[in-house]
C-alpha cells in the first residue's frame, strides 16, 4: 500500500479442502477501537462489495468447456479480435498472436479465445456452470450482509465478456468458493471464518463449524485438468502468471486485468487505472492453500507493469505460509536412513 498507493487492496486465503478462511485483510481499512480510517472505507470489500473480475473469471469459463467434453487445447483459432453482431472484442494487446492454439491462448490470457470457446460449448452452458460455481448467489459465510453480484444474460454480448470477466459483478469470497472445486477435486467448499466458540467458563464448546461442500460443479478429472492448466501460465514462456512462481513449488494461478467502470459511466483506461489480480493455489499436486489477491488502481513506475504489487503480496504469503505449515518443497532431496 505505501509503495504503490492503490486505491484499495484485498487479500484472502483459504483452505481449499474446508473451506476455512486461513487469513483476510483489505486497504483501506479501519481501526475499530479509535476508527481512525472510518471515512474512506467501513465495509469489508471479500463479502460487500462486487467487482468486475477479469481473466480470473476464464478459470470457470474454460472449467464448463472440459466438464463437457469442449476443451481441445491444440485447435487453432484466429487471435486478435472478435464480432459478435455490432459488438467487437480485442485481446490485450489489441492485434493478438496471430493463429494459435486454444492452450495459447489460455496462457497468454486471450479474450477471443474465451469467445470462440463460446461458440464451441454454447452460451447457455456457461450459464448453467456459473450458477454450479455459486456465482450471482450468497455463499452463506458466517458474516453479515454479503452481497450476490449479478450474472448478466440478457444479451448474447453479456455472456461473451462474462466469459473473459466483464460486464458481470461477483465477489473476491465467490471467487474463493468456486475455486476451492478446482483445487479440491470438484467438490467446492462453503467459506467459513469462526472455527469454534468455547463458553470461557464452562469450557464446553458451543459452536463447532464442520466444513460443508456447497456442491460439485465439476468432476475430479476437470478439477485435475484444470490444475495443470493452471501451472502451465506460471511455467510456459507465454503464460502471463510466471512473475507468480516460487522456487521449490508448484503454483497454478490465473491473472487477471479487468476495466474498472467509472462514476460518470464507461470504463477508466491506462495502465493505472485497472484492476489487477491473481486467483492462485500451491502446491499444484496437493493443494494446501488458495489466495486472491488484487490491487486496484496501483501507481505503477513506467517500466512495472500491474502483476508486479500483485505478486509481491501472493508470493511473499504463499511462500512464508507454506514453510509456517512445513509443507515440503517438491524439489526436496530424499534422505535415506541407516540404523
Amino acid at each position: 500500500a505505501e509503495q504503490y498507493s492503490p486505491q484499495s487492496i484485498i487479500g484472502i486465503v483459504a483452505n481449499p479442502k474446508t473451506g476455512e478462511i486461513l487469513a483476510m485483510s483489505q486497504r483501506p481499512t479501519f481501526d475499530p477501537m479509535t476508527r481512525e480510517g472510518l471515512e474512506s472505507n467501513w465495509l469489508n470489500d471479500a463479502i460487500e462489495n462486487t467487482i468486475e473480475p477479469g481473466s480470473t473469471m476464464k478459470v470457470f469459463t474454460i472449467a464448463a468447456a472440459v466438464d463437457t467434453n469442449n476443451w481441445h487445447p491444440n485447435a487453432f483459432y484466429q487471435s486478435g479480435r472478435y464480432t459478435l453482431l455490432d459488438k467487437t472484442i480485442r485481446d490485450h494487446n489489441r492485434d493478438g498472436w496471430g493463429t494459435i492454439t486454444f492452450l495459447e491462448g489460455f496462457q497468454r490470457s486471450s479474450n477471443t479465445a474465451m469467445a470462440h470457446q463460446l461458440e464451441i460449448m454454447g452460451y447457455d452452458t456457461l450459464l448453467e456452470y456459473l450458477d454450479k460455481f455459486g456465482f450471482g448467489k450468497k455463499t452463506d459465510i458466517d458474516l453479515p450482509k454479503e452481497t450476490t453480484g449479478t450474472i448478466l444474460s440478457r444479451y448474447p454480448s453479456n455472456v461473451l465478456t462474462t466469459a473473459y470477466g466483464q460486464g458481470s459483478t461477483v465477489t473476491p469470497i465467490q471467487l474463493i468458493q468456486a475455486y476451492t472445486a478446482i483445487a479440491n477435486e470438484g467438490k467446492m467448499m462453503q467459506p467459513y471464518i469462526i472455527k469454534e466458540i468455547e463458553n470461557p467458563n464452562s469450557g464446553e464448546v458451543e459452536l463447532k463449524s464442520e466444513p460443508t461442500v456447497k456442491g460439485t460443479p465439476i468432476s475430479a478429472e476437470t478439477a485435475n485438468t484444470m490444475k495443470q492448466l493452471l501451472a502451465s501460465t506460471v511455467t510456459s514462456e507465454d503464460g502471463t502468471a510466471r512473475r507468480f512462481a516460487i522456487d521449490g513449488y508448484e503454483v497454478a494461478g490465473k491473472t487477471g486485468t479487468a476495466e474498472m467502470p467509472k462514476a460518470s459511466g464507461g470504463y477508466a483506461f491506462g495502465s493505472n487505472e485497472y484492476l489487477y489480480s491473481f486467483l492462485g493455489m500451491a502446491p499444484v499436486e496437493d493443494p494446501q492453500f488458495i489466495m486472491y489477491i488484487a490491487v486496484a488502481k496501483p501507481k505503477l513506475e513506467v517500466t512495472e507493469v500491474g502483476s508486479e504489487p500483485v505478486a509481491k503480496v501472493f508470493k511473499t504469503v504463499m511462500q512464508n505460509s507454506l514453510m509456517y505449515y512445513n509443507i515440503k518443497p517438491s524439489d526436496t532431496a530424499e534422505i535415506s536412513y541407516a540404523t
